[in-house]
């Protein structure tokens, strides 16, 4: 697996704000407000996965992670099955050391954010509010302070981590970081003890599912319940640029979904429309899949299924969970055109 080195501010725990545990060594922003937003990388969330985050920004640029030197394409959102190894500076000072790792994790190319659907009472209470990162948290393990000892320390100078928060490990050609480097990935195996342990619970606990549930009837009270203007609006705006772009557009019957068209091609698409705004993007892709789900069972319905929202998709995860299981996705963008995503063994109509 290609490994990732990702460096944090220094904590014994990582199990949420706790002032005899303070995070140090993180950087100015460490400094200045005395929280970090790893303070939380090693907490199981509700749905048994951990959130990691290391810092990305830097002069007010939100810097890409540069996912395809870990295997993948430049195109791609996020990458899984990547090991990802946390460093901290001892007790805040140099030298950095490994404080623990997550196996087969899924690294995203861009900040991640929970947008009040936070995984648990614990990220909510401190507010912790993105990530990088995500792993199941049977493979997350934080090595105790106990046990962070010299030979877990790494250099400085070429061939080694650098200023950034992040560090492409496999990439480097000094002998001895390829030295310390495979003897990391040697106790992320299993092949030498590591004396390491789990992630701990959230301390603030909410129902199973609770944040997830109450951010799902908002949405279906807000947009589900009666046809809204906004509904109309999208509809009627993605309409008009399929009359704009795709050549020899026919409109269909429609049976309980929104709008049916086929192109020029023959290509049949059938489509649900889904006011959003960013914080209800999940719940109205969750909604229209299993309408389309529905719609495709009850109909013997063989075209494609697209599903169309009010608000730019950014999460990677969001994205996925359309395009993974079939389905198009698409928003409004400039000048009433649309960005329109599909799967990649569906070819988009023409226009789209």
């Amino acid at each position: 697996m290609p490994l990732l080195f990702c460096n944090i501010a220094w904590m014994k725990n990582y199990a949420g704000r706790d002032a005899k545990d303070p995070p140090k060594g993180g950087g100015g922003y460490v400094v200045s407000e005395g929280r970090a937003g790893e303070e939380l990388n090693f907490v199981e969330a509700d749905d048994g996965y951990v959130y990691g985050h290391f810092e990305t920004i830097k002069n007010d640029v939100d810097r890409d992670v540069k996912i395809e030197r870990l295997g993948t394409s430049t195109s791609a959102d996020f990458i899984d099955g990547v090991d990802v190894v946390w460093t901290a500076p001892v007790d805040g000072k140099d030298p950095r050391c490994v404080i623990g790792w997550y196996k087969n994790a899924r690294v995203y190319r861009k900040r991640q954010r929970f947008d009040g659907a936070y995984p648990s009472g614990q990220h909510e209470l401190d507010e912790v509010l993105s990530f990088r990162v995500r792993a199941r948290a049977e493979d997350a393990h934080l090595i105790p302070v106990s046990k962070r000892d010299e030979g877990l320390h790494l250099e400085r100078g070429k061939g080694w981590s650098g200023q950034a928060s992040w560090w492409y490990a496999d990439d480097t050609t000094d002998p001895a970081a390829r030295n310390f480097v495979e003897g990391i990935r040697a106790i992320i195996g299993g092949k030498i003890p590591a004396f390491d342990r789990p992630p701990v619970r959230s301390r603030v606990k909410h129902r199973a599912g609770q944040a997830t549930a109450d951010g799902y009837t908002r949405y279906v009270e807000r947009h589900e319940i009666r046809i809204s203007p906004r509904h109309n609006k999208l509809e009627k705006l993605f309409k008009d640029y399929l009359l704009r772009t795709v050549r020899g557009l026919q409109f269909l019957p429609t049976f309980c979904d929104d709008m049916r068209f086929t192109d020029g091609k023959g290509q049949d698409v059938m489509v649900e429309v889904k006011p959003t705004e960013v914080s209800s993007i999940r719940f109205a892709i969750r909604t229209a899949m299993g309408q389309l789900f529905d719609y495709r069972q009850q109909q013997r319905w063989e075209g494609k299924q697209l599903i169309v929202v009010e608000t730019e998709v950014t999460k990677a995860d969001d994205k996925a969970l359309a395009i993974e299981n079939g389905f198009g996705l698409a928003w409004p963008s400039e000048n009433g055109d649309f960005k329109i995503l599909w799967p990649s063994a569906s070819k988009p109509a023409d226009g789209c």
